[in-house]
Protein backbone atom coordinates (compact mmCIF):
# COMPACT_ATOMS: atom_id res chain seq x y z
CA UNK A 1 0.00 0.00 0.00
CA UNK A 2 1.29 3.45 -0.88
CA UNK A 3 1.77 5.94 2.00
CA UNK A 4 -0.70 8.36 0.37
CA UNK A 5 -3.35 5.65 0.37
CA UNK A 6 -2.67 4.78 4.05
CA UNK A 7 -2.85 8.48 4.96
CA UNK A 8 -6.30 8.66 3.39
CA UNK A 9 -7.54 5.55 5.14
CA UNK A 10 -6.33 6.66 8.60
CA UNK A 11 -7.16 10.32 7.95
CA UNK A 12 -3.67 11.52 8.82
CA UNK A 13 -1.02 13.44 6.93
CA UNK A 14 1.41 11.66 4.64
CA UNK A 15 4.34 12.66 6.86
CA UNK A 16 2.68 10.83 9.76
CA UNK A 17 2.60 7.63 7.71
CA UNK A 18 6.28 8.05 6.83
CA UNK A 19 7.06 8.52 10.54
CA UNK A 20 5.16 5.31 11.31
CA UNK A 21 7.14 3.47 8.65
CA UNK A 22 10.43 4.78 10.07
CA UNK A 23 9.43 3.72 13.60
CA UNK A 24 8.52 0.26 12.32
CA UNK A 25 11.86 -0.12 10.51
CA UNK A 26 13.76 0.91 13.67
CA UNK A 27 11.70 -0.84 16.38
CA UNK A 28 9.57 -3.46 14.66
CA UNK A 29 6.08 -4.21 15.99
CA UNK A 30 7.05 -2.73 19.37
CA UNK A 31 6.80 0.69 17.75
CA UNK A 32 3.03 0.31 17.67
CA UNK A 33 2.42 -0.72 21.28
CA UNK A 34 0.20 1.62 23.25
CA UNK A 35 2.27 4.01 25.31
CA UNK A 36 1.10 6.10 28.22
CA UNK A 37 0.91 9.73 27.20
CA UNK A 38 3.47 11.85 28.96
CA UNK A 39 1.78 14.76 30.64
CA UNK A 40 2.56 17.42 33.12
CA UNK A 41 3.94 15.98 36.35
CA UNK A 42 1.73 16.12 39.42
CA UNK A 43 2.12 19.02 41.80
CA UNK A 44 1.82 16.58 44.72
CA UNK A 45 4.33 13.72 44.88
CA UNK A 46 3.18 10.23 45.84
CA UNK A 47 4.08 10.73 49.52
CA UNK A 48 1.85 13.82 49.76
CA UNK A 49 -0.93 12.03 47.88
CA UNK A 50 -0.77 9.26 50.50
CA UNK A 51 -0.87 11.87 53.28
CA UNK A 52 -3.90 13.52 51.68
CA UNK A 53 -5.70 10.17 51.45
CA UNK A 54 -5.07 9.43 55.12
CA UNK A 55 -6.32 12.89 56.08
CA UNK A 56 -9.56 12.42 54.13
CA UNK A 57 -10.18 8.87 55.31
CA UNK A 58 -9.11 9.40 58.90
CA UNK A 59 -10.90 12.64 59.74
CA UNK A 60 -13.94 14.69 58.97
CA UNK A 61 -13.54 18.30 57.78
CA UNK A 62 -14.76 19.84 61.04
CA UNK A 63 -11.79 18.27 62.86
CA UNK A 64 -9.58 20.45 60.65
CA UNK A 65 -11.55 23.62 61.47
CA UNK A 66 -13.40 23.51 58.15
CA UNK A 67 -17.02 24.61 57.95
CA UNK A 68 -18.69 21.45 56.77
CA UNK A 69 -19.04 17.80 57.79
CA UNK A 70 -18.61 16.14 54.37
CA UNK A 71 -15.61 16.04 52.05
CA UNK A 72 -16.56 18.14 49.02
CA UNK A 73 -14.08 19.04 46.29
CA UNK A 74 -13.95 22.57 47.69
CA UNK A 75 -12.91 21.33 51.12
CA UNK A 76 -10.34 18.90 49.72
CA UNK A 77 -8.90 21.78 47.67
CA UNK A 78 -8.66 23.87 50.84
CA UNK A 79 -6.84 21.08 52.71
CA UNK A 80 -4.37 20.72 49.83
CA UNK A 81 -3.76 24.47 49.87
CA UNK A 82 -3.29 24.63 53.64
CA UNK A 83 -1.24 21.48 54.09
CA UNK A 84 0.91 21.49 50.95
CA UNK A 85 0.71 25.07 49.66
CA UNK A 86 -0.57 23.94 46.26
CA UNK A 87 -3.64 25.36 44.51
CA UNK A 88 -5.77 23.13 42.27
CA UNK A 89 -8.90 23.75 40.22
CA UNK A 90 -12.05 21.89 41.27
CA UNK A 91 -11.91 19.51 38.26
CA UNK A 92 -8.28 18.71 39.15
CA UNK A 93 -9.32 17.96 42.74
CA UNK A 94 -11.96 15.58 41.35
CA UNK A 95 -9.22 13.82 39.38
CA UNK A 96 -7.04 13.57 42.49
CA UNK A 97 -9.92 12.05 44.44
CA UNK A 98 -10.55 9.54 41.66
CA UNK A 99 -6.84 8.64 41.58
CA UNK A 100 -6.99 8.06 45.34
CA UNK A 101 -9.99 5.76 44.91
CA UNK A 102 -12.34 8.31 46.50
CA UNK A 103 -15.15 10.53 45.32
CA UNK A 104 -16.44 13.88 46.55
CA UNK A 105 -19.48 13.82 48.76
CA UNK A 106 -22.57 15.63 47.52
CA UNK A 107 -24.44 16.58 50.65
CA UNK A 108 -27.41 18.61 49.47
CA UNK A 109 -29.05 16.08 47.18
CA UNK A 110 -28.36 13.09 49.42
CA UNK A 111 -29.48 14.86 52.59
CA UNK A 112 -32.65 16.09 50.91
CA UNK A 113 -33.47 12.63 49.55
CA UNK A 114 -32.84 10.95 52.90
CA UNK A 115 -35.02 13.54 54.67
CA UNK A 116 -37.80 13.01 52.13
CA UNK A 117 -37.63 9.24 52.64
CA UNK A 118 -37.81 9.67 56.39
CA UNK A 119 -40.79 12.00 56.09
CA UNK A 120 -42.54 9.61 53.71
CA UNK A 121 -42.08 6.73 56.16
CA UNK A 122 -43.61 8.73 59.02
CA UNK A 123 -46.82 9.86 57.36
CA UNK A 124 -49.67 7.46 56.63
CA UNK A 125 -50.60 6.77 53.03
CA UNK A 126 -53.68 8.47 51.64
CA UNK A 127 -55.85 7.89 48.58
CA UNK A 128 -54.03 10.74 46.83
CA UNK A 129 -50.77 8.75 47.08
CA UNK A 130 -52.28 5.96 44.98
CA UNK A 131 -53.12 8.29 42.08
CA UNK A 132 -50.11 9.55 40.10
CA UNK A 133 -49.93 13.33 39.87
CA UNK A 134 -49.81 13.26 36.07
CA UNK A 135 -52.95 11.21 35.61
CA UNK A 136 -56.20 13.01 34.97
CA UNK A 137 -59.58 11.86 36.16
CA UNK A 138 -62.13 10.97 33.55
CA UNK A 139 -65.58 12.38 34.16
CA UNK A 140 -68.60 10.35 33.07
Amino acid sequence: MHPDEAAGIFEVGRSTVYNWMKEFRENGAAAFTVKKAIGRPRKLPDQQMAQLRSIIIGREPRQLQLDFALWTRELVREVIRRKFGVVYTLPAVGTILRDLGLSPQRPLVRAYQEETLLLDKRRPLTCADAIPASSSRVSH
